[in-house]
């Protein structure tokens, strides 16, 4: 996606002149926003072509002179109106940033810039069509490609899943117990947290991100990481540990947890017990000893990893979507930690199969106002199954996020 550097009116203007403010697939420079509808829906028409691939739109340059001449703009509550339109006019709404450049010689009058990030939801609808962007300007997309681009989605899912798949193996092996979830910044750039790697305090940075996204769910259950005190260097990032030693991560003792920082701006959080043997000792007579499947555990970890993605989209400036991908294994013939408890021992519903898989996506927005949404989406089809969904469906409903590191 264009970004523009700019950041005054002069250094918008040395643009210009040196021929870098040019309409392209990924910029588009507007005079003006006229007023009324027909203007908002031909802007709500750009945002939905943006979001395809993401996109700048620049409000207050002039693209028909050569070279492009500024043309500044009142600016107050224009930002707000184009919010606005992103939020209601296109189908689903897509999320955007704007910056403001303010113009030297008249305050109330400056430059909008538009950020239009890739969305994990396109394509989008204005008016029941959906829409693209050719070379320089917005077309409407024909059904063969909407569905060759919805059909692409499922496909960057299935990869998503495999790739955790991937991880959860190589961490641990075919057999051994092990959960994994994957956080992916898409359309971000390669070398998103490569600063965050080369700082000689990543460990306080890393430390400092993980408490701004948790709460007091992320306490209920071992291990956690926000009780995490260890850091490693891993291949490509940089990682917060807890019960690991002498070197060795994943040894099977249902004590290891991990999230890793990739240069890439991939986060992957890897823990022990979220399938585990529990013992009755308290009941008599006690009943066998069970697999378990450890809910507080999947969903605070779960929970966790969403938030800290939102936290490190404000850190690092990142306005995109992100895609996530859960899996994890050993849970053939295992119920319901959470209805052992209630019930003494019984074993409620037994679980099926051996590996449980899902992804799901969600937009910066979508993390900072919902953030139980991402964890609703990855585990609550295995709550229904092990019959606990009722238990924990309040954990799901939006709530207050706390405060958010910027």
């Amino acid at each position: 996606m264009n970004a523009i550097p700019a950041r005054t009116e002069e250094e918008l203007q040395r643009l210009a002149l040196n021929g870098l403010l040019e309409e392209t697939h990924w910029l588009d420079l507007k005079r003006e926003l006229g007023s009324g509808n027909a203007a908002n829906k031909d802007l709500a028409k750009d945002i939905a072509a943006f979001a395809l691939d993401g996109g700048t739109i620049l409000i207050g340059v002039d693209e028909d002179t050569t070279p492009p001449g500024l043309w500044p703009v009142p600016v107050d509550g224009l930002a707000e109106r184009i919010e606005q339109i992103a939020r209601m006019r296109v189908d689903e709404a897509v999320q955007i940033r704007t910056t403001v450049i303010n113009s030297a010689g008249d305050p109330t009058l400056g430059y909008l810039v538009v950020h239009v990030p890739q969305s994990v939801r396109a394509p989008h609808m204005v008016d029941g069509r959906y829409y693209g962007r050719g070379d320089k300007t917005n077309r409407m997309l024909s059904n063969t490609e909407v569905v060759r681009l919805l059909d692409r989605r499922l496909a960057d899912r299935r990869d998503l899943r495999a790739e955790a798949r991937t991880i959860r193996t190589d961490l641990a092996g075919q057999d051994q117990r092990l959960f994994v979830a994957v956080a992916d910044p898409l359309g971000a750039r390669e070398d998103m947290l490569v600063a965050l790697s080369e700082s000689s305090t990543w460990q306080e940075t890393v430390l400092q991100l993980v408490h701004s996204a948790a709460d007091a769910q992320h306490q209920t259950y071992a291990p956690t990481l926000v009780q995490a005190s260890g850091f490693a260097r891993r291949p490509g990032g940089v990682a917060l540990t807890t019960g690991m030693h002498d070197g060795q991560r994943f040894t099977g003792n249902d004590r290891a947890a991990e999230i890793v920082f990739a240069e890439s701006g991939r986060l992957v959080l890897a823990s022990e017990r979220a399938v585990t043997t529990r013992s009755f000792s308290n009941v008599y007579p006690p009943p066998p000893d069970s697999t378990v499947v450890f809910e507080a555990l999947i969903i605070g970890h779960v929970s966790l990893l969403a938030r800290l993605s939102a936290a490190v989209s404000h850190h690092w400036g990142y306005t995109g979507s992100w895609r996530f991908a859960l899996s994890m294994n050993g849970l053939r013939d295992a119920v319901s930690w959470t209805l052992t408890d209630q019930h003494f021992g019984d074993r409620g519903p037994t679980y099926t199969e051996n590996i449980y898989e899902r992804v799901t996506e969600a937009s910066l927005e979508d993390l900072d106002n919902d953030p139980g949404q991402v964890a609703a989406a990855l585990t609550a089809p295995l709550l229904r199954s092990l019959g606990s969904y009722p238990a924990w469906s309040k954990r799901f409903q939006p709530q207050n996020v706390g405060k958010r590191l910027r």
